[in-house]
């Protein structure tokens, strides 16, 4: 596996896998699966590595040939999926993405690993509704299972 490491200035230094969390390690795993790519990105669980989640969605929408203003609805959905798995109140852990690129379809499978929650239901369930209402005109299906810290999201090519 290759990593990418976030410096504290905010640059990113390439490497082979560490386990040195001080580093801010974000593993990046790529492969190709029959007709389509895999990749897998492991952020710490921050809402400050969400720009990295928003800039590998792009970059991979664009690779598939999804128009501009669908990339920027896709890169909100993506935001907004960060924000609902992240919850502050939560505690620290992972984020992990699984993106699966087709010739026709970005799906994206976000799951954070977090402490266990303390009872933060309301808050959780406000920023679900907030999501559900975003997502029919950002991406072309979705599913979310807040029990276990999990979203996904599909983008088709049109």
């Amino acid at each position: 596996m290759y990593s990418v490491f976030v410096m504290s200035d905010g640059s990113l230094e390439g490497g082979e896998a560490r386990a040195d969390r001080s580093w801010n390690a974000v593993a990046v795993s790529p492969g190709t699966i029959g007709d389509a790519d895999h990749i897998r990105l492991v952020l710490p669980a921050e809402p400050a590595y969400g720009r990295i989640a928003r800039i590998a969605t792009t970059t991979l929408a664009m690779r598939l040939g999804i128009p501009f203003p669908e990339i920027e609805d896709l890169r909100l959905a993506v935001d907004e999926a960060v924000i609902l798995l992240l919850r502050p109140e939560i505690g620290a852990g992972d984020l992990t993405l699984s993106f699966t690129v087709t010739p026709d379809e970005l799906r994206i499978d976000a799951a954070a690993t977090l402490a266990p929650d303390d009872g933060h239901g309301d808050d959780e369930r406000a920023a679900h509704r907030r999501f559900e209402a975003l997502l029919p005109d950002s991406v072309d299906a979705h599913a979310v299972d807040l029990e276990h810290h999990r979203v996904q999201l599909v983008k088709r090519r049109r």
